[in-house]
C-alpha cells in the first residue's frame, strides 16, 4: 500500500505538469518560453514580463527585435514546406517568443520550402541571412524546421554559424523516400525495418518536391494532380494518370507507389539526372557535417520519422551533437505533449537559451548524447 501510495503522488505530479502553469513553474525560464511558443505569448506569463518585439518586414526575411535590451544572439529561423513562408501563423508566435527571450530572429524567404519544391536556393538564402547577422556582431544560430532542416544543416557548415537546430528534420534523402513511400525507417544499427503508417503530406510532399524539377511541363502538371490526391487520400488511385507522363514523370510516379523499402533506391536512380541532382544537392548525408547541432524529434512523427534525427546524430563527429526524442510529439505541434515529452522540450529549450548566454550544447555531459531508442511496437 504504501509503495501503491507513493507511485500514485508520483503519477499526479507527473500528470501536473500537462498544466502550462506547472510546466512553466518547473522548466523556469524554459517553460515560460515553451508556453508562450504553444499559446501564444499574449495570454501567457513571458507576454506579461517582457515588451513586445519589433518585425521589420526586409526585402528577403523578416526581423524580429527584443522590445527592449540588446538581442544575447541570433537566431535564423526557416520553416518547412509553407506557401506562406515567414507569414506562416504558426511560426509567428514562435519567431514572436524566442524575441522577447533575447534572440534577433531573422525569418528569410526560402523559394523552395515556400513553393514546396526542394530548391538548392534555399541554402544560399540561409547563408545570406546567417551572414547578416554576424556582420551585426552577433552569434548566429541556423534553425531548420522539417524539410527546411536540409538547408539548415547545409548552410551552416563552414560559415557563419556557431549552433544549428533542427525540429522534425532529416538526414538522408533516400531514407526520407523510403519512408515516405512505404512507411518503413530503421534506427541506426538496426538491419530489419520499423512501420508506420505516414501522413499523406509525406508522399504527396515528396512527389511535389520531384515535380517541380521535371523538365517536361505537363509531367509537372500531372504530377501536381497526383501530389494533391496523395495528400487528400493516401490510397488514391493514381492509374489514371500515367498514360498522361513521359518516361521521366512515369519514374516519379513510381516512385511513390514503390510498397518495397529495398526497391527504392533503384526507384530514385531511374529519375532524371536534373531531378537526381536537384536532391543530391539537398541531401545532408552527401556534405561532411561538423557544426554543433541540436536536433529535437517527436517519437510520434509520422511525416519526418525520428530515426532520421538519430541517424543525423550518428553521423555527426562524437561530441558535435545532441539528439533529443519527445514522446507525444508528432511532426511540429506542441499541443498535446505528455509530461514526459514536456520534459524533453524543457531539456531541449534549456540548451538553446544557454547557448544564448555564450554556452555550448555539445560540451561536457550532454556531448554526443544520442536518441534513445525506443523499443519495436509488440
Amino acid at each position: 500500500m504504501v509503495r501503491a501510495s507513493r507511485i500514485g503522488r508520483l503519477l499526479l505530479a507527473l500528470s501536473l505538469l500537462a498544466s502550462a502553469g506547472c510546466a512553466r513553474l518547473i522548466g523556469g525560464e524554459a517553460g515560460v518560453v515553451l508556453e508562450a511558443i504553444e499559446y501564444g505569448p499574449g495570454r501567457t506569463e513571458l507576454g506579461r514580463i517582457t515588451p513586445p518585439p519589433s518585425r521589420t518586414r526586409l526585402a528577403e526575411a523578416d526581423l524580429w527585435l527584443p522590445g527592449a535590451g540588446t538581442p544575447r544572439a541570433s537566431l535564423v529561423l526557416a520553416p518547412g514546406f509553407s506557401e506562406a513562408g515567414r507569414d506562416d501563423p504558426r511560426l509567428q508566435p514562435l519567431a514572436e517568443s524566442l524575441a522577447r527571450a533575447g534572440f534577433a530572429v531573422r525569418v528569410p524567404e526560402l523559394p523552395g520550402a515556400q513553393n514546396l519544391t526542394l530548391d538548392p536556393t534555399d541554402i544560399a538564402a540561409m547563408r545570406r541571412a546567417a551572414a547578416a547577422e554576424a556582420a551585426a556582431g552577433r552569434r548566429v544560430a541556423l534553425a531548420g524546421i522539417s524539410f527546411a532542416a536540409a538547408p539548415a544543416l547545409l548552410a551552416g557548415q563552414g560559415g557563419a554559424a556557431a549552433l544549428i537546430v533542427t525540429l522534425g528534420g532529416f538526414h538522408a534523402m533516400e531514407d526520407l523516400a523510403i519512408f515516405a513511400a512505404t512507411g518503413a525507417h530503421r534506427a541506426p544499427g538496426e538491419a530489419g525495418w520499423r512501420r508506420d503508417a505516414p501522413s499523406p503530406f509525406a508522399p504527396g510532399a515528396f512527389l511535389l518536391a520531384v515535380a517541380a524539377a521535371l523538365p517536361d511541363g505537363t509531367d509537372r502538371l500531372v504530377l501536381r494532380v497526383a501530389a494533391h490526391r496523395l495528400l487528400a487520400e493516401p490510397s488514391a488511385p493514381l492509374g489514371d494518370l500515367m498514360p498522361q507522363l513521359t518516361p521521366s514523370g512515369r519514374a516519379a510516379l513510381a516512385l511513390v507507389q514503390e510498397r518495397v523499402p529495398e526497391a527504392v533506391p533503384a526507384r530514385l536512380a531511374a529519375l532524371p539526372p536534373v531531378v537526381r541532382e536537384r536532391l543530391a544537392a539537398l541531401d545532408p548525408a552527401r556534405a561532411a557535417l561538423g557544426t554543433c547541432t541540436l536536433a529535437i524529434h517527436g517519437l510520434a512523427d509520422t511525416v519526418i520519422p525520428w530515426t532520421q534525427s538519430a541517424a543525423l546524430g550518428a553521423a555527426l563527429p562524437p561530441g558535435r551533437s545532441v539528439v533529443i526524442t519527445v514522446p507525444g510529439f508528432g511532426h511540429v505541434e506542441p499541443a498535446g505533449v505528455p509530461p514526459e515529452g514536456q520534459l524533453a522540450l524543457i531539456r531541449a529549450m534549456r540548451l538553446l537559451l544557454a547557448w544564448r548566454d555564450g554556452a555550448d550544447p555539445c560540451e561536457g555531459a550532454m556531448a554526443g548524447r544520442g536518441a534513445p531508442t525506443p523499443p519495436r511496437p509488440s
